[in-house]
């Protein structure tokens, strides 16, 4: 076999070759346009893109709901914080210890108590037993006080003096019908 026979067998596959690479450019232009006008893909990309853009519009949207969630959740936990210190209050104030009160004299038919609420030094009995309440001020305690047999003058003259020593004086003072109220506590 010489080397003629050898190009004259390998021709024609030479210029299927060369025809196949000058033909491949044009037949997948061929087929791209095919595939484009038969399965509209100009569409389907136009479609993905403004799916893109909804999506992205959503996430946008979805964050601002995070972040006003996020607030009515801070608000609901001021208000549950709120409820519970109001709750507690509540069944500090059911609880009967807390109402306990000290009565000074005996009471008399048609004669008007007066209820006092005093602070004072905790060393006094008045002011460390169980009518007794904590104080903002170190060494001191208020207590809670229904006097009875005194005139209405000399309650007017208690508001201005000093009942158990230096350290002690009247917060408040109002005539006593049998009832004490939230807010005497």
């Amino acid at each position: 076999m010489d080397a003629v026979d050898i190009v004259s067998a390998l021709l024609p596959s030479l210029m299927m070759f060369f025809a196949v690479s000058l033909g491949a450019n044009s037949l997948e232009r061929y087929v791209f346009n095919y595939a484009r006008g038969r399965f509209r893909l100009d569409d389907l990309v136009s479609d993905a893109d403004r799916i893109r853009n909804q999506l992205s519009d959503i996430r946008v949207e979805y964050d601002k709901l995070v972040e006003t969630k996020a607030e009515l959740e801070l608000r609901l936990a001021e208000r549950q914080s709120t409820y519970g210190t109001m709750m507690a209050r509540e069944v500090e104030f059911s609880d009967a210890r807390n109402m306990v009160i000290y009565e000074v004299g005996t009471p008399k038919p048609h004669h008007t108590g007066w209820y006092v609420k005093l602070i004072g030094p905790e060393m006094h009995e008045m002011f460390s037993g169980p009518g007794s309440a904590v104080a903002a001020f170190p060494g001191r305690r208020t207590a809670r006080v229904v006097m009875w047999g005194i005139e209405d003058e000399h309650a007017a003259r208690l508001r201005t003096k000093k009942i158990f020593g230096a350290l002690s004086e009247v917060m408040l003072i109002r005539p006593f019908n049998g009832k004490l109220r939230l807010g005497d506590a």
